[in-house]
């Protein structure tokens, strides 16, 4: 956040994989090695190849060899982006706090 003019070379293209929508939206958004929908769970995105993929997948089987399931592109550490959580509109969206309301009498 530099605040700095975005320039076309510094977007990284992503190959997202969507799965057949049940109705006329669109389909969520799928892992490509799992294939299992992304909702809120933690996401990786690995820079030279576009692959998106859950962080569980990436810390099981890309993590220990360095290489890139989909493609078999070695990788290095600086090629992973970690994706940041989208939340809801709800102000609830995230860790809950409740406390029970005790009045005092002074």
């Amino acid at each position: 956040m530099s605040g700095n003019p975005l320039r076309l070379k510094d977007l990284t293209p992503l190959h997202l994989i969507r799965e057949p929508p049940l109705s006329s939206s669109e389909g969520k958004v799928v892992c490509a090695v799992s294939n299992k929908a992304i909702t809120t769970q933690p996401v990786v995105a690995i820079k030279s190849t576009g692959q998106v993929m859950l962080q569980s997948c990436y810390d099981e089987l890309v993590k220990p060899t360095m290489t890139c399931p989909i493609t078999g592109k070695k990788l290095k550490e600086k090629d992973v982006i970690i994706l940041q959580k989208a939340a809801s509109g709800f102000a609830s969206s995230g860790e809950t706090v409740a406390k029970k309301y005790r009045p005092t009498l002074t």
